[in-house]
């Protein structure tokens, strides 16, 4: 009796120490999305720089992204959201403020990744990895440098 009771204790046990490591290691992750988030963003204030990194950006959307463009215009750059799971699709946006400097970001997003409450899908790592992938490699690609 003691025996089945010291395995079910190191059963619960194992499983309470896999679930911290997990739960830490998506914290983790998370905390490495919203830093490579950050960091898919460039300024510019000349109306030529700024329209040259947009056709980049609309270039580099296109190159990262599963599916096609399917809005294109001067402040927003739109693809489908992909049929099957695990497939990364990216989205871009251009805002300018009232004195005129614009700020170009890219938005990197995985079916799959997420469940419909929030927290981590069953494609979690795989879909973080891809669109860390693609915001981080963003600024280098527009010739912002890192």
């Amino acid at each position: 009796m003691n025996g089945r009771l010291l395995l079910a204790f190191a059963v619960v046990w194992l499983g309470a120490c896999s679930t911290e490591a997990r739960v830490a290691m998506q914290r983790d992750t998370e905390i490495q999305l919203e830093t490579a988030r950050a960091g898919a963003a460039v300024s510019c204030s000349a109306r030529a720089d700024c329209d040259r990194i947009w056709d980049m950006t609309k270039r580099y959307v296109s190159q990262r992204s599963v599916t096609p463009i399917r809005r294109a215009d001067d402040a927003v750059i739109e693809t489908a959201e992909p049929h099957s799971f695990g497939a990364v699709y990216v989205w871009a946006v251009r805002t300018t403020d009232p004195s005129g400097l614009s700020t170009i970001s890219i938005k990197g997003m995985c079916r799959g990744m997420y469940n419909a409450d929030g927290d981590p899908g069953w494609l979690y790592t795989r879909c973080a990895q891809q669109v860390q992938a693609v915001e981080t490699d963003f600024r280098a690609f527009v010739g912002a440098g890192a």
